[in-house]
């Protein structure tokens, strides 16, 4: 049966791999999530289940499906799960994935003052410990979220800034390492930078490096995710026909991922724009 114990921690580093950063097809990895959720019944392996599930939702929720992973395999709601999570004494791993899983659908699906909310929350489990996965995204969907929600001008705006700008350093410090793995995540972050200040030239060239960068090394969700962001800027500045070009190539890299449910949103959000133009 080998090392049970290291077993929670591979299932929650394969299944992260799986879901949010190789940009491989949903329906192999819910497929391939779906068989270990099994045997981590049959083996009576609690926290491997607790590690495995939330990326499972979470690949359920990208492909639209309206199937909840924690009644299918735990008979209880998702919130009910993870309103025990929240209580349990212990299993700061579990409540990290918990989070982040919950920041990436809803960065995912242009919500950020939800991903805000839940950035928030989740603070107090990303503080020291073992860099997961988790916490590596973390530090990019932490970035996302504190450049859209500081051009808002809130209360916050000076922490939000300083959280975006501490992501840029540390994704940097990290592109240095692994160009392949953080290139594009450390343009679309500078960006945002360059959208939140106001400089149109830099930031467009900048979505448009992230666009190249995961479209050469393969992140189709990512590359979708930064298509989606150059919509919004171009929408800032009512360039609805531009808008509406990135919204088709998001549209595309998600389909192409399995991602159903992000295709019908940008479908929505489409119709809309295309509206206006007429």
């Amino acid at each position: 049966m080998g090392d049970l114990e290291s077993m929670a921690g591979n299932l929650h580093i394969y299944a992260g791999v799986a879901v949010w950063e190789c940009g491989d097809k949903l329906t192999k990895a819910e497929e391939t999530m779906r068989i270990h959720a099994k045997r981590m019944i049959q083996y009576n392996h609690d926290n491997g289940l607790r590690n495995i599930l939330p990326h499972l939702q979470l690949a359920l929720k990208l492909m639209g499906s309206a199937e909840d992973a924690f009644m299918t395999f735990c008979g209880i709601s998702e919130d009910d799960f993870f309103q025990q999570e929240w209580h349990r004494k212990g299993g700061k791993t579990s409540k990290l994935i918990g989070h982040t899983t919950r920041l990436y659908l809803a960065i995912m699906r242009g919500d950020m003052a939800l991903g805000e909310r839940i950035y928030e929350m989740g603070k107090m489990y990303h503080k020291g410990g073992i860099l997961f996965i988790g916490s590596i995204m973390r530090a990019f969907l932490g970035g996302l979220v504190a450049f859209a929600t500081a051009r808002y001008h809130g209360d916050n705006e000076k922490e939000m800034i300083r959280v975006a700008e501490e992501s840029i350093s540390t994704i940097k410090i990290w592109a240095k390492h692994s160009y392949w793995n953080f290139a594009n995540k450390l343009f679309l972050l500078e960006a945002e930078y360059w959208f939140l200040n106001g400089n149109e030239k830099l930031a467009r060239r900048k979505f448009g490096d992230s666009i190249a960068a995961a479209a050469k090394h393969r992140f189709k969700n990512e590359e979708g995710l930064a298509a989606q962001r150059a919509a919004i800027f171009h929408l800032h500045y009512n360039r609805k026909q531009e808008a509406s070009s990135y919204l088709k190539h998001a549209k595309d890299c998600y389909e192409q991922w399995g991602a159903t449910g992000l295709v019908e949103q940008i479908d929505a959000a489409m119709s809309e724009i295309l509206e206006g133009l007429d």
